[in-house]
């Protein structure tokens, strides 16, 4: 199984939202690989270094680089689910993995400048498939009643968004910079925010099945 997390432009929680997915899907029993298709700047790898060699988190995580999305499809055949970091920007390597993938996460923030191109990559995406793949995270939202603004207007486009969603917060900003996911905070009610995100990728991955 692949699961992809891209999008058109930086910042708005693609690597953040895959490294999560890896880490709740580890927990759970799969035996995950987390590909960083963003060989220039490997953050996921890096992330993952830290995770493992300085702070010593469980469970660590298998991560790769690799320099093209075809190379780290190839590789998906050794593991129960593989979660695509995607490059910064929406490329060839983009439609590739979103074409072999089982579900296309897209994450977006709240404001007109990130759901605009959010919005016009999932509809690029849904000209080769089936649409039913194609799912919003929502990133950066600073209140229930802004996230609720954010998915009524994705949903106005008919794509479906995630449950849950990572807000703009201290606890999740010291968990990402200490090898922590979303899901690993100090702070319960973030943790199951972030939680809830997961669950319905859980979800939706038994729908689309």
């Amino acid at each position: 199984m692949i699961i992809s997390v891209v999008a058109q432009k930086g910042g708005v929680g693609k690597s953040s939202i895959a490294r999560t997915i890896a880490v709740e899907f580890t927990r759970a029993g799969w035996s995950v690989l987390l590909a960083d298709i963003d060989n220039s700047q490997a953050t996921a790898n890096r992330w993952s270094e830290k995770r493992r060699n300085i702070a010593g988190i469980k469970p660590q995580i298998t991560t790769a680089i690799y320099s093209t999305a075809s190379l780290a499809i190839e590789a998906s055949s050794e593991y129960q689910l593989t979660v695509i970091d995607g490059a910064p920007h929406a490329t060839i390597g983009t439609a590739d993995a979103a074409a072999a993938s089982d579900l296309v996460v897209i994450p977006t923030g709240s404001s007109m400048d990130d759901l605009e191109p959010a919005v016009l990559l999932a509809s690029e995406l849904a000209n080769s498939l089936n649409s039913e793949k194609i799912v919003f995270a929502l990133y950066k939202v600073t209140s229930p009643a802004q996230a609720r603004e954010s998915r009524e207007t994705l949903e106005s486009y008919g794509f479906a968004v995630l449950q849950g969603e990572i807000g703009v917060k201290t606890g999740y900003i010291e968990a990402f910079d200490s090898g922590f996911c979303a899901t690993e905070t100090k702070y319960q009610h973030l943790n199951e925010t972030a939680g809830l995100l997961v669950q319905s990728i859980a979800d939706r991955i038994k729908k689309v099945k």
